[in-house]
């Protein structure tokens, strides 16, 4: 014979109630986490979007500063060796005009370092080489007296170990070509430059190269 078990109609309402008030806070939790758990995951993808976005930023204007960088120091190069070969065509002719200073970036030190990513000390030491020459040239022209013809020779000197630094024995064949028909690239991209400086003077160009980032 089944007995039963009678329970008080107070207490089942407050069972009911307990039970509604569990359930409707495990739902409420439920909710809440799913919630809590799809903005989690888009705030990571939001971050995630933003920190790519800002690398490819910061890349882009790593390399626009690369570039800037590059062509400050194939401008300077391509002056004195422009300078140079026009400089040893007039002596050669006789022309012993006054000559002025190479014109190069006054913090060239500051810039050729922020290269250092893209060469070895070897290709950069060339670099600083090269400018350590035209250095000397324009202090020998600041401080000779140009009038003076042995102070005028050791100008000269110089204009020529920038050619020899650059083209090595070949710096009489570069004197022979019409400079003025030549671009930038073609003063140094040929077979007449030494190999060092010319993968040297290679690289600036492949540094001037920004790809479109979008």
């Amino acid at each position: 014979m089944l007995s039963y078990i009678w329970i008080p109609v107070h207490l089942i309402n407050t069972i009911i109630s307990a039970t509604a008030i569990l359930m409707g806070t495990l739902i409420g939790a439920l909710f809440s986490w799913i919630i809590s758990k799809k903005t989690t995951v888009r705030n990571i993808e939001e971050q995630y979007k933003l920190m790519k976005e800002n690398r490819s930023y910061e890349e882009f204007h790593k390399q626009r500063d690369f570039c800037a960088n590059a062509n400050i120091v194939r401008l300077d190069i391509c002056t004195a060796l422009f300078q140079s070969i026009r400089t040893l065509k007039d002596y050669r002719k006789g022309d012993l005009q006054n000559k002025y200073p190479i014109p190069i970036n006054k913090d060239y030190s500051c810039v050729v370092s922020t290269l250092t990513d893209k060469y070895t000390l070897k290709e950069l030491s060339y670099i600083y080489q090269f400018y350590g020459i035209i250095e000397k040239v324009n202090y020998d022209i600041l401080n000779c007296d140009l009038y003076d013809e042995n102070c005028f020779k050791k100008i000269i000197g110089g204009y020529e170990d920038i050619l020899k630094k650059i083209y090595g024995s070949n710096f009489e064949e570069i004197l022979s070509k019409d400079i003025d028909a030549m671009s930038y690239e073609e003063l140094y991209d040929n077979d007449l430059t030494k190999k060092g400086y010319r993968t040297a003077l290679q690289t600036l160009d492949k540094l001037c190269i920004i790809e479109n980032e979008g």
